[in-house]
């Protein structure tokens, strides 16, 4: 069975209507495959899937734990999931990165930071981006702990093989017992998806 490559998460706004994005795939003529419903006592989110023509699937999904909404592409080219994802950008509202950045840069209240940086890892590229590994260095050593687990999440979505090691500097310093536990089970994560140390 080939492997599928999946595109970066496009974020959208949280405001966009639900008839936009059932139109926007109507109009690509994204064939709808169905949809896995929320069960929020088993971690699972609602996800709207749909095929395109040429052989990508499209995912919308409700992010309850990131509080965010957004969308990804999937297919055996990934230059192909990657397309899709660009035109999903291009058409519908949605945040670029660098949206996301600036929204993180005015945060100084602690819930307002975590927050933004959870949807800033949401988004994170494929390939490492500086700007962001910047701003969750920033945040694993603050003193309030919602923002140190926004962090670890963050860390999470993003999934660039060096942040296995980020996550152990992280554990050397956690002193919240459940915390560093959520990092042990993060750092265990990137090692099965072959993260660097």
């Amino acid at each position: 069975m080939k492997e599928r490559h999946a595109s970066r998460r496009v974020v959208l706004r949280n405001s966009i209507p639900d008839k936009a994005i059932w139109e926007f795939a109507e109009e690509q003529g994204w064939k709808y495959l169905g949809h896995v419903p929320r069960d929020p006592d088993r971690g699972v989110f609602y996800e709207a899937r749909w095929e395109s023509s040429d052989g990508n699937t499209v995912h919308f999904i409700i992010d309850e734990f990131a509080d965010t909404l957004y969308m990804v592409a999937q297919n055996h080219i990934e230059k192909a999931a990657d397309d899709i994802a660009e035109r999903i950008q291009s058409s519908l509202p949605t945040y670029s990165v660098d949206q996301l950045a600036e929204e993180f840069d005015v945060n100084m209240y602690p819930a307002g930071w975590a927050a933004a940086l959870l949807r800033l890892g949401v988004a994170a590229p494929k390939t490492t981006d500086e700007e962001i590994l910047t701003r969750i260095r920033e945040s694993v050593g603050h003193r309030e702990a919602a923002v140190r687990r926004a962090a670890l999440w963050a860390m999470r979505y993003a999934a660039w093989p060096e942040l296995k090691g980020e996550l152990e500097k992280m554990l050397s310093v956690e002193k919240e017992p459940e915390i560093a536990e959520e990092i042990r089970r993060a750092i265990e994560a990137f090692s099965e998806a072959g993260g660097e140390s």
